[in-house]
């Protein structure tokens, strides 16, 4: 009789499962994009660094497990990859965490340091800029992803009634961080930091290589481009209402802006013609009207079919022989065609700077002014 009851005993022990519940304490914030998911990957599941079972919760940061027969396991943090994986602070491998199992529940603290996939430098962004999808997908319009960045004023987490204007704006690695920009950033985080106005930014990188393609509307016969169409209709149809459902916006033409420089400037005004009844506020810095003589055409051609969208043009007389020439000539077509912008000075905007260039820090210094103007009625 002993015998038996000692052998169900055991079969029993080795049944048992421990329970543990795994808390992620502190991500990298500015390097954990906020729609990633974030995974335990371990010697009990087969170290699949994306196993659904052992996703954490996007809202508690907890992940419970219950582990069975097993008195010591290993494990790591992941965002879905191995190249994604967690590191230490200055990058370099981690070894295997290590946790020893009780027979009781156990409550595990963690925090990441790094990940493998973080950008060389330091960030220079602020607490408010967030990367919100390192690969937030343009499909059906392209067959591409895009990192995503948003910075939310800082209201935003206290102030839950609240909803804020938006402004898109374009190469987003030259917007808020200076070790991810080709030449300076704009520091538009450090503006809208200390700015009266508080608003939501949306930064769309570009697509490297495809940067020419996506930020032109017509194809130049030296230098190709001419996708302007299916890059605006990303962020027309997916990109804004993604946004809209989840950040708390005014969603309204009047409370909607789109922003960019030189091409980004050229694609901007594009997007107050092509979707006029979507951005009710363009940004045009230093724009790239010299890529093709059609986008002249085009807006010559144009009737607007309610109020016109509130323009801002600045550029330099440095950055080239035609750049104020060319803006002014676009801006006499427009009082030529539309009787609101002949008309009311407060619908149009230009800007000649004797010292400006066609650099970041010339965009950097003048969108504090830009977006004073293109706010002013909100």
């Amino acid at each position: 009789m002993f015998l038996l009851i000692f052998i169900f005993s055991t079969i029993l022990s080795c049944s048992e499962s421990v329970t543990v519940q795994f808390k992620l304490r502190q991500l990298p914030r500015f390097y954990t994009p906020l729609n990633d998911k974030i995974y335990l990957a371990s010697s009990f599941n087969q170290w699949r660094p994306n196993d659904p079972q052992f996703e954490f919760n996007s809202v508690t940061k907890s992940l419970i497990v219950d582990f069975e027969n097993l008195t010591n396991v290993e494990f790591k943090i992941t965002r879905g990859s191995w190249a994604t994986g967690e590191t230490w602070a200055d990058g370099t491998a981690r070894a295997n965490r290590k946790l020893s199992l009780s027979n009781n529940p156990q409550s595990i603290d963690l925090s990441v340091e790094q990940w493998a996939d973080k950008s060389n430098g330091n960030p220079t962004a602020t607490n408010q800029v967030y990367i919100l999808d390192a690969n937030f997908s343009m499909w059906n319009y392209l067959p591409r992803t895009r990192r995503i960045w948003i910075y939310l004023p800082r209201s935003y987490s206290t102030d839950l009634s609240r909803r804020y204007s938006v402004i898109y704006a374009h190469d987003a690695q030259n917007l808020f961080d200076a070790s991810t920009s080709f030449s300076g950033e704009w520091g538009i985080d450090e503006t809208l930091d200390n700015f009266s106005q508080e608003l939501i930014v949306v930064g769309i990188d570009n697509g490297g290589a495809e940067r020419i393609n996506e930020l032109t509307p017509f194809a130049n016969s030296n230098y190709g481009g001419g996708q302007a169409n299916s890059y605006l209709d990303f962020i027309v149809d997916k990109l804004r209402p993604y946004i809209n459902t989840h950040f708390r916006t005014k969603p309204e033409r009047e409370n909607t802006a789109i922003l960019g420089s030189s091409l980004g400037g050229l694609c901007s005004f594009y997007a107050a013609i092509r979707h006029e009844n979507i951005f009710g506020l363009i940004g045009v810095f230093s724009p790239s009207f010299w890529f093709t003589n059609d986008i002249y055409n085009y807006a010559g051609k144009h009737t607007f079919q309610s109020s016109p969208p509130r323009l801002y043009f600045v550029g330099g007389q440095p950055e080239s022989a035609t750049m104020i020439s060319d803006m002014q000539r676009m801006i006499n077509l427009l009082k030529n065609t539309t009787r609101e912008y002949r008309e009311n000075q407060n619908n149009l905007k230009l800007i000649v700077a004797a010292d400006g260039q066609h650099s970041e820090w010339f965009w950097r210094r003048e969108f504090p002014n830009a977006i004073n103007w293109l706010f002013s009625k909100n």
